[in-house]
């Protein structure tokens, strides 16, 4: 299986650079524990950064935004990911306990200010692909049931099969979630700017490695995209 960039998104995002964190998990410690773990962490985050006009005016969560505005999708009405996941918890001590696959991830995505998806790597069909939508192709969220049509040069994650995620990072689909029963999993952190540099892409993507070994007793493997390279094996 293989992660491609399009071309034509390359040529619309040249500077586009990404880390990719695969795993394979096992779950030996109690949810109790590592539910206790998780809420340490939120809370030790939210002592510390009560200002949420502050975080939502850093860099990463700036640029995210413009990034969305440049394929058609205002981020007030769709807010990219990392900045929907800070302002619940701000705003509303928000601490999710999902599963810990998921939470590990949420956890480095709220505390580096960076979106973060990934997928169910036994439920892709094919390779998956970083690219721009033709429009009206379906689409079905998690915990939606309802089919919605992509927007024509929105930019998508799909598989062979299917859309996986709409507008970049904003909405992943119902069929490749990351679920307790999930095992192998491919997680992404984009920089599609210079903006976003390459040391706070890979600082997440260690942070994330690290809470997935913590939670999940998880083997990992991080694997990094640059400027010049559109597609890579992604290696369990």
């Amino acid at each position: 299986m293989k992660l491609i960039i399009d071309e034509e998104l390359r040529k619309k995002y040249p500077e586009l650079r990404m880390t990719i964190i695969t795993a394979k998990l096992s779950y030996n410690n109690s949810t109790n524990e590592i539910d206790n773990i998780i809420t340490k962490k939120f809370n030790n985050f939210i002592n510390k950064n009560s200002d949420l006009d502050k975080l939502l005016n850093s860099n990463s969560i700036i640029e995210w935004r413009e990034t969305y505005k440049s394929f058609g999708i205002n981020p007030k009405k769709k807010k990219p990911s990392a900045e929907a996941l800070l302002t619940r918890v701000i705003k509303n001590n928000y601490i999710p306990h999902i599963n810990p696959a998921v939470d590990a991830y949420l956890v480095s995505e709220t505390i580096h200010c960076l979106p973060i998806g990934g997928y169910d790597l036994e439920k892709i069909n094919g390779n998956i692909y970083l690219g721009i939508s033709k429009g009206e192709e379906p689409f079905i969220a998690i915990k939606n049931d309802d089919v919605e049509l992509t927007k024509t040069g929105e930019v998508v994650y799909r598989d062979d099969e299917r859309i996986l995620t709409r507008c970049w990072n904003y909405k992943d689909c119902m069929h490749s979630q990351i679920n307790k029963d999930t095992r192998q999993i491919a997680l992404f952190v984009e920089a599609p700017t210079k903006n976003i540099t390459n040391e706070m892409i890979i600082e997440t993507a260690k942070d994330i490695e690290q809470n997935l070994k913590e939670f999940c007793q998880a083997n990992t493997q991080m694997m990094f995209i640059d400027e010049n390279l559109n597609e890579i094996e992604i290696k369990l």
